[in-house]
């Protein structure tokens, strides 16, 4: 029998994370499927270059791959579903993202996920509200500003689910770097996008934050392990461990209808009392009730 094969399609770069792929990779094992035994995994990674998601996504299925995961966002998902339905071939497709994939025009139904797509949604663009409300709790009477990446799918998403929050863009690295300068400069605090342009930063990003000196809130625990401040959301590594195991379900049964799209409602408030500390905050006791873990 032919080795089966797994196609990996991500919108930014394996070594920024490290931790989700080696989830990925336990609940592939948790169905039954190691790489190089019983399944060839073939990566593909746009390195933050989301035109080349098409292209990727199509080099994947000229290499036959059963099952293609797109991870990495709705861009990512989209690009797959998008490929495929041109390609008219019947791959089937396991999706990671933030996103809604009913508006995103993935899937009609998320309990009957219908056709060749489903996955796991992480739900961090509709806990948005939530994270802002923490941070109103954090900071108090201090302005906060949404921080999104420009033109990107998940911020126009997260600014319907903002409010009346003011939103500041960024394209890069650089000006979110200035970004943080101002922000500590006029006193305000800022809320990031769990878009994966900056989630696949976490270390960087949590790093500079501290540098600068400025209050930051974010959507995934890593940020906090690596010293920021404060996160409220699901845990991504979960994500992509669920995604495994849905892969490994489809490969070992090709015919066997969608699985339902997993909603991880489940998110963890994370907080680090030293890095509030270092800014001058005092937690508030009811936020550190609240909190799933709390950093020393």
């Amino acid at each position: 029998m032919a080795m089966k094969k797994l196609g990996f399609l991500n919108s930014v770069s394996s070594s920024e994370l490290e931790t989700p792929i080696a989830e990925f990779h336990r609940g592939l094992k948790q169905a039954g499927f190691v790489d190089g035994e019983n399944v060839q995994i073939i990566d593909k990674w746009a390195e933050h270059d989301l035109e080349k998601l098409p292209a990727l996504a199509a080099e994947l299925l000229g290499q036959g791959v059963d099952v293609l995961a797109a991870t990495g966002g709705l861009v990512a998902a989209q690009a797959a579903v998008a490929t495929v339905k041109k390609a008219k071939k019947p791959t089937r497709i396991v999706f990671v993202g933030g996103f809604d994939p009913v508006k995103g025009k993935l899937v009609k139904k998320l309990h009957e996920p219908k056709g060749t797509v489903t996955g796991v949604n992480t739900t961090t663009t509709e806990s948005l509200p939530q994270r802002l409300k923490l941070a109103r709790e954090l900071v108090g009477k201090t302005p906060i500003y949404l921080v999104t990446r420009a033109d990107a799918a998940v911020g126009l998403l997260e600014r319907k689910k903002s409010g009346k929050i003011p939103v500041l863009e960024v394209s890069s690295i650089k000006e979110l770097h200035q970004r943080f300068e101002d922000a500590k400069n006029k006193g305000h605090a800022l809320v990031l996008s769990s878009d994966p342009f900056f989630t696949a930063r976490a270390e960087e990003i949590a790093e500079m934050a501290k540098d600068v000196g400025v209050v930051a809130v974010y959507a995934w625990r890593a940020y906090v392990d690596a010293g920021g401040l404060m996160s409220y959301g699901p845990s991504l590594p979960n994500a992509y461990r669920q995604a495994g195991v849905y892969a490994g379900h489809i490969l070992a049964d090709a015919k066997a209808p969608n699985p339902p799209v997993i909603q991880l409602s489940c998110c963890e408030l994370v907080i680090n009392v030293s890095a509030a500390g270092g800014l001058g905050i005092k937690v508030p006791r009811s936020l550190l009730a609240q909190a799933s873990h709390v950093v020393d």
